[in-house]
């Protein structure tokens, strides 16, 4: 009878490490989901800043950023040709928009993923849906983003940078989801 009581009491000690793993770790991904939510919310709030600045101030940043670069080693002595040519403020400009929605697509995705992706349950189906929601968000983000420009002095609101916004959370999507493809 005591063998029977030891192993009972053995069993209602994993039942209780178990339950309280799963707390835990569901604390854990409450307090991921939190921060996650936090620092796109923030993301968001800094594109609506840099959009929020009007053309002349924005061009101000482009040349400061041309500034930075050519006097950067071995970079700066490579860019130096295209950034210092007529084109050199479109490249820096478009390139920021990329960068700003690469990271926005990121964090969308990892928030996405954190809410659906369980690690015994991995698939390529539910990584794809993920890429395509975070993906979506982006795109009408980047399009809201455009037509705040609209009333913003000096600045305009193109499709065009709507789809290179796109294209860095694109290319965001595929760099993030191929962690979670090698783990299927």
């Amino acid at each position: 009878m005591d063998d029977f009581s030891n192993g009972k009491d053995r069993y209602l000690e994993n039942i209780n490490k178990k339950n309280n793993n799963n707390k835990r770790n569901n604390a854990d991904k409450k307090m991921m989901l939190i921060i996650l939510l936090a620092l796109i919310i923030g993301w968001m709030g800094f594109i609506f800043y840099m959009s929020h600045q009007p053309a002349s101030v924005s061009s101000g940043q482009s040349g400061r950023t041309i500034s930075a670069i050519i006097n950067m080693p071995i970079i700066g002595e490579i860019s130096k040709p295209i950034l210092t040519s007529s084109i050199g403020e479109f490249v820096i400009r478009k390139s920021a928009h990329m960068f700003l929605y690469f990271v926005l697509s990121i964090l969308t995705f990892k928030f996405i993923s954190i809410k659906s992706i369980r690690e015994h349950n991995l698939t390529s189906k539910i990584i794809f849906r993920n890429m395509a929601i975070a993906l979506l968000i982006v795109f009408l983000y980047a399009c809201t983003d455009e037509f705040h420009q609209l009333f913003v002095s000096g600045r305009s609101g193109e499709f065009r940078d709507v789809m290179v916004d796109t294209c860095g959370g694109i290319i965001g999507l595929i760099l993030i989801s191929i962690n979670y493809f090698r783990k299927i």
